[in-house]
């Protein structure tokens, strides 16, 4: 660490921390999660080099749209697919850093998913439960017919 005041800490320090620790190789089992972090480090990168040119607004305009373009990739391939474990690391990462900067950055994503989809009490269990993947009916009804998935990005896709 820096022996800095915490006060003195920067979001900058705080995501070149961030990344220094996905970028490590000696973390346990560091293999299994080799896809998960380069998608994080990927988007880190990318993040602080947008941090030094863009406001707050452009900043988080851009990656919440990123994220819903990633999540958009990923919705449809199969959780065990490198890419997708990839674009999770990618969109997760974003979602942390967005929220850092917008504490209500997670609660202004599930108003717009309220306002944009019948949300269920199951849906909501899911979303705040952690689950990486929840899925519910297209059509809303009760049949099996799993069609829609939150994949994990803190949006809802179609």
């Amino acid at each position: 660490m820096s022996g800095k005041k915490v006060c003195e800490l920067t979001i900058m320090d705080i995501t070149e921390r961030m990344l220094m620790f996905h970028s490590r190789d000696e973390i346990a089992e560091a293999s299994d999660y080799a896809e998960y972090n380069s998608g994080t480090c990927d988007a880190l990168t990318d993040m602080r080099t947008d941090m030094e040119k863009l406001d707050e607004d452009e900043f988080i305009s851009r990656y919440d749209e990123i994220s819903l373009e990633k999540g958009d990739e990923l919705f449809g391939l199969d959780e065990e697919d490198p890419k997708a474990q990839y674009l999770q690391g990618y969109c997760s990462i974003i979602e942390d850093v967005l929220s850092m900067i917008n504490p209500g950055y997670t609660y202004d994503q599930m108003t717009m998913l309220k306002e944009g989809v019948l949300f269920d009490e199951e849906f909501e269990e899911a979303f705040y439960g952690g689950m990486e993947h929840h899925h519910h009916d297209d059509d809303y009804d009760d049949d099996d017919d799993d069609d829609d998935c939150d994949c994990g990005c803190g949006h809802h896709h179609h």
